[in-house]
């Protein structure tokens, strides 16, 4: 799709209205959906995670905004890779600071949420452990990754420390912290709630939200204005590129954004006419 709007682009700026030597291409930012994620994943899960990767975070943070929900971006924390993209679906766990008493009977009821949550993971689920910014101890690591990699999870955040740091790089999964530990969780911290809604930096997240991640932070999607959003934003991704093509040929910023003059408007309608054929 994306040679195909540059090929479009090309014939769009005709020779002689613009002036000086083009930009060379960037390379294009290719996103898909794991293959060994995709095959598990329900037919609207693929359809709606599929539409979320191909399209750029800000395009999409619009649209939510539009939607009536501005506090809805994460950027307390540090991707571990920093070019993987991730789509997917928000299980939640909720920590303390540990207290003895209440460790013993929470403990004594249930394994700890961070195995539950690793064990209960669907395809396509992202664990997102509210440690309160707490960096002493760490919520999880590479054991209970592998089981969530296992299980078809595509990721974890953490408003708080993961261990086992290196062996998570490795792993089919992104991981998002604050920083890395090498303690475990006792004795600073205990799991107490599991899959209610939580904080992460300065927004919440619900069970079910539908995460977008990037190298700077991560979208919080409400699931049911997924879609919806997603197809809002890529009518915005595709006059954003030819924006963008239209600069680096020269044309002057004031004739191309934040609106394009009625010249350029006429050719980006053009443009789509033959992009879509």
């Amino acid at each position: 799709m994306r040679t195909k709007l540059i090929a479009m682009l090309a014939l769009a700026l005709a020779p002689g209205w613009l002036c000086g030597q083009p930009l060379p291409e960037p390379p294009p930012r290719v996103h898909e959906i794991p293959s060994w994620v995709a095959e598990r994943l329900s037919p609207e899960d693929r359809r709606v995670f599929g539409k979320l990767m191909r399209l750029e975070l800000e395009s999409v943070w619009a649209k939510v905004v539009d939607e009536g929900y501005p506090n809805c971006f994460i950027n307390e924390l540090q991707a571990l890779k920093p070019h993987v993209r991730m789509v997917g679906r928000a299980r939640t766990i909720r920590y303390l600071p540990n207290r003895k008493d209440l460790r013993a009977k929470i403990y004594g009821a249930r394994p700890q949420l961070n195995y539950v949550s690793s064990e209960d993971a669907q395809p396509g689920d992202i664990l997102v452990f509210d440690a309160g910014g707490e960096t002493r101890s760490a919520v999880t690591g590479n054991v209970t990754g592998t089981r969530l990699a296992y299980r078809g999870g595509v990721g974890m955040i953490a408003d708080g420390a993961f261990r086992d740091v290196p062996a998570l790089e490795s792993m089919h999964l992104q991981i998002y912290m604050r920083r890395g530990q090498a303690a475990g969780v006792a004795p600073v911290q205990m799991s107490v709630d599991y899959q209610v809604p939580v904080r992460i930096g300065s927004v919440t997240v619900i069970p079910g939200d539908i995460l977008f991640g990037e190298r700077h932070g991560i979208l919080v999607i409400p699931a049911e204005i997924a879609e919806k959003v997603a197809d809002a934003a890529q009518a915005t991704v595709e006059r954003e590129e030819f924006q963008r093509h239209l600069l680096m040929n020269g044309e002057s910023l004031f004739n191309v954004y934040p609106k394009l003059n009625d010249a350029n408007q006429k050719r980006f309608e053009e443009w789509k006419k033959g992009a879509k054929r």
